[in-house]
């Protein structure tokens, strides 16, 4: 996903955990999926292979390669169904688009969309599973890079394989800095399809439906304004209570934001800023609430550096909450109210853990510099239950180094001192909680000079 997200951002420093479940050793991006039983689903390509591997067990992953893939393709979607699991992968020029779906004791491969002439290519498609058959329903957009137009598509799959398209926009509708991307959902059993643009100092996210007693799709704004273009994947869910949601991130390149947006289309159509500067990765809607999971960053020319990197914050955000991670988060998933599965980019490689939301630690820090040459750093952890904090010096496009460890005390409150560390630098400190071994972690926004 990252090669898609942001020009510049070429490094990545995370942490490790012991408790960690390695499902992807030296891989770094990947699709995140649970089974109607619970089991964690994850997806991702290494070299040519797309890989698909399901928990079986404590630190059990059992892992098939159901195809062939382009060199530098990207696993975009991934769903996990009663029928079984299906990925969706796009080339690295965005110009093929392959369906991996198990049929019976095997797997069938289905390209779509054709192969696309140069200057063309497809927006972040999105996946979603018909709630009576379960099978895939892949929207994507195709876009021309000369004029900027676009047209919105939604291609379906029947019980023999045969793929059946409808175009849903016309005329080159609508315009585009980018590929738009889009996402399938079904709503109290019909098909709607979302998708996002920017064009022209002008952004606009929209919900198509079919017309009612006619053939064709109508349209619905679920939000409007000033912006750029999208970043990244556009993501659906709908809630329990039939509510669609869609959250996507976009570009505000005068203000330098980008922020994550979360709408929701119930009873009235609302559309909130969940965060102010992040690139979004998944979307889970349960009983517990819809969560967006996103990754914030600190880019190497806050701290003066010319290296064009940055340095990540997996968070998971909500209206109301935020919960930040240590590294790169891919997915977020949820079955029930209790349990939130989470897929985080570590050294490693792919790391699944399963989180409980309603113990979920919060991190605060903060760095004060000293008259000679120290930084002291102070912090709390809201929700402690005892274990260690690590404190890591980062810097956008080095590893990081420790700086040490220290206990808190019964409030979860502690405080570390630095000595002459070599600047400028950020600071980052990672509590991996010891039930779960989830690492929740606190990185400074502002760099020590």
């Amino acid at each position: 996903m990252r090669r898609l997200l942001l020009a510049g951002a070429l490094s990545l420093v995370l942490a490790g955990s012991a408790s960690a479940e390695v499902v992807a050793p030296g891989v770094q991006d990947g699709q995140l999926a649970m089974t109607r039983a619970g089991k964690p689903v994850v997806a991702y390509v290494r070299g040519t292979s797309l890989a698909i591997t399901t928990r079986m067990g404590v630190n059990r992953w059992r892992t098939t390669r159901p195809a062939s893939v382009s060199r530098g393709s990207t696993v975009v979607a991934l769903e996990a169904g009663a029928a079984g699991t299906v990925a969706l992968v796009q080339s690295a020029d965005a110009r093929r688009l392959v369906l991996v779906r198990q049929a019976g004791p095997g797997w069938a491969v289905t390209q779509l969309g054709g192969r696309l002439p140069v200057g063309t290519s497809f927006g972040w498609p999105g996946l979603a599973l018909e709630p009576k058959n379960q099978l895939p329903t892949v929207a994507y957009t195709r876009w021309s890079r000369e004029s900027h137009k676009s047209v919105l598509l939604v291609s379906r799959l029947d019980r023999s394989g045969r793929v059946r398209t409808q175009q849903i926009t016309h005329e080159g509708f609508p315009k585009s800095h980018v590929a738009p991307p889009a996402a399938p959902v079904f709503t109290r059993g019909a098909l709607h399809v979302i998708e996002t643009y920017g064009y022209e100092g002008a952004v606009g996210t929209i919900e198509w439906g079919p017309r009612a007693q006619r053939r064709g799709w109508s349209g619905q704004f679920l939000d409007s304004g000033i912006g750029d273009f999208p970043v990244g994947p556009l993501l659906t869910a709908v809630g329990p209570a039939g509510t669609v949601y869609a959250a996507w991130s976009e570009a505000l390149l005068g203000t330098g934001e980008y922020p994550v947006l979360l709408a929701a289309n119930g009873r009235t159509i609302e559309s909130d800023m969940v965060l102010t500067r992040a690139v979004t990765t998944s979307l889970a809607a349960s009983a517990s609430g819809v969560v967006v999971g996103a990754n914030e960053w600190v880019a190497a020319a806050q701290l003066g550096l010319d290296n064009g990197a940055v340095t990540w914050a997996g968070t998971v955000a909500s209206r109301t909450t935020k919960t930040e991670l240590d590294g790169w988060l891919a997915g977020v998933a949820s079955r029930s109210a209790g349990w939130r599965d989470l897929l985080l980019a570590q050294p490693r490689g792919l790391s699944w853990f399963r989180a409980s939301p309603s113990t979920a630690p919060r991190i605060r820090l903060t760095a004060a510099e000293q008259a000679n040459g120290s930084v002291q750093l102070s912090g709390r952890i809201r929700g402690y239950t005892g274990g260690r904090v690590t404190i890591y010096r980062e810097r956008p496009g080095s590893a990081r180094s420790l700086a040490g460890a220290v206990n808190p005390s019964h409030d979860g409150s502690f405080t570390f001192t630095d000595k002459r560390p070599l600047r400028p630098l950020l600071y980052r400190a990672v509590y991996a909680q010891p039930k779960t071994g989830v690492p929740y972690a606190a990185l400074l926004r502002t760099p020590v000079t």
